[in-house]
């Protein structure tokens, strides 16, 4: 591996990628919305707002069957503790239902950079210059990954330090103790974000590197956002919770398959097969 080569290939695609309004302001948007809007205006109106009507009732049930089937102690504990219905939907909203957003931003906007790595060379008409330059297929590849990985993971940590500041200005002088600060999200954070964000990179580069169009790409790649889809369905209604322990499995897994799609695209270094796959 050429480190030159592949930092230049990325720097390249970065500057590609935010010379672009169409391409960045989006990824910007989804994550203030999702990940900073969302919990803020949750915190706020949670615990400045009281709950009235049947919705309420319904809130109610969810939470306390969640409460039941915890297996954490502590948290547990913390929830029955809280002493209004507002505080424990902030409580529940916050560090558990906000799980899903934050992947679904990491997927999203590593969808958009990384489909669009070997098409986007296409219509820009710069992709067989580059083919055919004195640079190892691993490099490409390695350089086009990079350029996905930085600015997703930039924006998945920058909103979390921002929603963390604004949520916990909101929360604390009501909780008197920091949300999003336990196991759980230190684990999605600093564990499963990453490593998802690097296999969806990976598989999307690795389909661009076999379609022709930025319209297929994506297509393929949203693919991964169902699971995302399946995982919030599933929160909300109760059937099973993103505990530590399972984030800490997801992971693992996550790292088995990107060691495998990584073996995979090393093996794809003819040249020739991707210029046709792209060109013709």
């Amino acid at each position: 591996m050429n480190k030159s080569t592949v930092i230049t290939i990325a720097r390249k695609d970065m500057k590609a990628t935010f010379s672009s309004k169409k391409v960045w302001v989006p990824m910007i948007m989804v994550a203030l919305l999702l990940c900073i809007v969302v919990p803020a205006g949750i915190a706020y109106f949670g615990i400045h707002f009281d709950f009235i009507g049947t919705s309420s009732k319904d809130i109610e049930k969810t939470i306390n069957a969640f409460i039941q089937d915890f297996p954490s102690v502590e948290m547990r504990n913390t929830l029955v503790a809280l002493p209004t219905l507002g505080y424990k939907f902030v409580y529940f909203f916050l560090t558990f239902m906000m799980i899903p957003f934050f992947l679904m931003v990491a997927i999203i906007n590593s969808m958009v950079t990384s489909s669009n790595s070997f098409v986007g060379e296409k219509e820009r008409n710069t992709l067989e210059t580059l083919l055919f330059a004195p640079i190892s297929i691993t490099d490409l590849f390695l350089g086009k990954v990079l350029a996905s990985l930085i600015p997703t993971l930039g924006i998945s940590f920058g909103a979390f330090i921002v929603s963390i500041i604004l949520v916990n200005v909101i929360t604390y002088p009501y909780f008197e103790f920091f949300l999003y600060f336990n196991s759980t999200w230190m684990i999605l954070m600093f564990w499963v974000i990453p490593l998802l964000v690097l296999f969806n990179i990976i598989l999307n580069v690795f389909i661009s590197a076999k379609v022709k169009t930025f319209q297929e790409a994506q297509q393929f790649g949203g693919l991964l956002v169902l699971p995302i889809v399946g995982i919030i369905i599933s929160q909300a209604s109760g059937l099973f919770f993103l505990s530590p322990f399972i984030l800490f499995l997801i992971g693992t897994g996550l790292l088995i398959a990107n060691l495998f799609l990584i073996k995979l695209v090393t093996k794809f270094n003819n040249r020739n097969t991707l210029f046709q796959s792209q060109i013709h």
